[in-house]
């Protein structure tokens, strides 16, 4: 299983369209719930669909926000998830914004 880290130069596997719904998970590596979020995610959505992944540890001002209370999966402004993925949440959250 890949680490969960920041955001790299090319991370997302095709560009995000204008208007587009965006998630971002907040993270930290060596982290097995960020792990499993992200894995469970994927399998939901697929490895192409855009999330933007934010190690916390790299932002003082985030590390402070969310302390350990890591991951937590948002979009837009809501937040969906945090410690453990609710696939019922995210469907529900996507189908109101599509």
């Amino acid at each position: 299983m890949a680490p969960v880290s920041a955001p790299q130069q090319g991370a997302q596997s095709r560009p995000r369209v204008p208007g587009e719904l965006s998630l971002v998970l907040y993270s930290r590596s060596a982290c097995h719930l960020c792990n499993q979020m992200l894995d469970a995610l994927r399998s939901q959505l697929g490895a192409d669909f855009p999330v933007t992944i934010v190690d916390v540890d790299s932002d003082p001002a985030l590390k402070a926000r969310y302390g350990e209370h890591v991951p937590v999966l948002v979009g837009g402004e809501t937040e969906l998830c945090r410690h453990t993925y609710d696939a019922a949440r995210l469907a529900a959250y996507l189908a109101e914004t599509s």
